[in-house]
């Protein structure tokens, strides 16, 4: 059995600012609000998607 880890895509808001929405597995969606810019919400899907890799039942990001 594969292992299943969640999919984080980076997307611009409207108006102002950046978000991330969390795809997880069993098909549920969570948005990550509060980015800046691009690369602000880029440099958190590196740093949480290298932690899901150990863990993939916790689904309690930390938001920026």
């Amino acid at each position: 059995m594969s292992e299943q880890r969640p999919t984080f895509v980076a997307r611009k808001n409207p108006g102002s600012g950046w978000g991330v929405d969390i795809l997880w597995p069993d098909g549920e969606t969570e948005v990550i609000k509060g980015f800046v810019t691009e690369h602000d919400a880029a440099k958190w899907i590196a740093e949480h998607s290298r932690a899901s890799q150990g863990s993939t039942n916790d689904k309690s990001p930390q938001a920026p």
